[in-house]
């Protein structure tokens, strides 16, 4: 499956398995939206994704709960 400029919603992607994730994704090229409470940890993770290649990345301090 092409994921390329595919957009990928990642709950708790701040940090641990939800960072990780996105970082992978964003080297397939995916446009990334992080959610999570740490806003140091969504920063983090956010330039991570970009400087994996990610074309967009966008983070919100969201509660899902």
């Amino acid at each position: 499956m092409e994921l390329r400029n595919k957009t990928i919603v990642i709950t708790g992607g701040g940090r641990g398995l939800g960072a990780a994730i996105a970082t992978r994704l964003a080297e397939k090229g995916c446009n990334i939206a992080l959610i999570d409470l740490d806003d140091d940890a969504l920063a983090e993770t956010k330039a991570a994704c970009e400087n994996a290649g990610a074309p967009k990345v966008i983070a919100h301090n969201v509660n899902v709960s």
